[in-house]
């Protein structure tokens, strides 16, 4: 049985493409630009095929060629560049998602897992934040998540599609530098290049998910039987930017940090994941400190 990764070459993707490479599963990246950048350390473990989401014909084809059951579907635009194209965000961001919920009812395929985000939800909503909240969301790019999850139950109510979906939080990690956190893994990785790092958010305040925890979190989402709940908020913990850079220097003393407290995030600082830990047995692997010094000990390697 092989498990395909759609946006298998993306910032989640790549991290996921390795986990399951390291666990031993037969890996399909699906990707209509693969960045073989990212993938390079386990080339050889897995199986690529360039292709287009928005195009049916090129799932189908895939699905069949490899024998695929099961699909994490991680294709999506960056908030901003959502933001910006609207129209360009729904067709990459639900039309894809669209196109593998339809080739799971033709083809009887057995499983699509989500990558969702906190973004579904209101900034004013009162932290932390549960999983049945009102839904809405201020940018196009959560508004494509509600839809995209909308869909998914409608698939899995109407035609049987096992679907599932995880709304990460704040991530940091390798690899990770644009949308409207990019800033905040950004720093962690500059500081661990010598770099200087300066910005203007010292005191907003969000949960930290670390990229190996939310790849924890999807490798759950898949392996769980018959799931009570298909939705799942996953997070790390909630720490403000000031709290970030203490344990970066914590571990570089000497790390060149600058941050004014001119502006703060435009979503709620905390979330509660307790329906993943309960459903999915979903505990943080890394706390924010292990995940920091992970993190700046990978930068370090890939510089080398």
């Amino acid at each position: 049985m092989a498990v395909m990764v759609a946006g298998g070459s993306g910032f989640i993707g790549s991290h996921l493409v390795r986990g399951l490479a390291d666990l031993g599963e037969k890996v399909v990246v699906f990707d209509a630009a693969p960045n073989m950048a990212l993938l390079e350390d386990v080339r050889t473990k897995i199986e690529i095929v360039k292709g287009d989401a928005t195009q049916m014909v090129d799932i189908l084809q895939a699905i069949k060629h490899y024998g695929i059951e099961e699909v994490y579907h991680l294709i999506a635009l960056l908030a901003d560049v959502c933001q910006q194209k609207p129209h360009l965000a729904l067709k990459v961001n639900v039309e894809t998602l669209v196109n593998f919920l339809e080739a799971a009812r033709l083809t009887k395929f057995k499983k699509i897992i989500f990558a969702s985000s906190v973004a579904v939800y209101h900034s004013s909503e009162p932290p932390p934040v549960e999983e049945d909240a009102p839904l809405n969301p201020g940018s196009v790019y959560g508004a494509t998540k509600v839809l995209g999850e909308f869909f998914g139950l409608h698939y899995q109510k109407n035609f049987g599609v096992d679907f599932r979906a995880l709304r990460f939080t704040t991530l940091y990690g390798l690899g990770k530098f644009g949308g409207s956190t990019g800033i905040c893994s950004l720093m962690i990785e500059k500081a661990a290049r010598g770099e200087a790092v300066r910005g203007d958010i010292l005191e907003a305040e969000t949960d930290w998910l670390y990229i190996k925890d939310a790849v924890h979190s999807l490798i759950l989402a898949r392996k769980i039987e018959s799931p009570k709940h298909r939705i799942y908020n996953i997070g790390g913990g909630s720490y403000s930017v000031a709290q970030v850079i203490q344990a970066i220097k914590n571990i570089i003393p000497q790390a060149d940090i600058e941050m004014e407290a001119k502006r703060r995030f435009p979503w709620p600082p905390a979330y509660s994941w307790e329906r993943a830990q309960q459903e999915l047995g979903y505990q943080p692997l890394y706390d924010l400190e292990e995940g920091i010094k992970d993190f700046i000990q990978e930068a370090r390697n890939k510089s080398l």
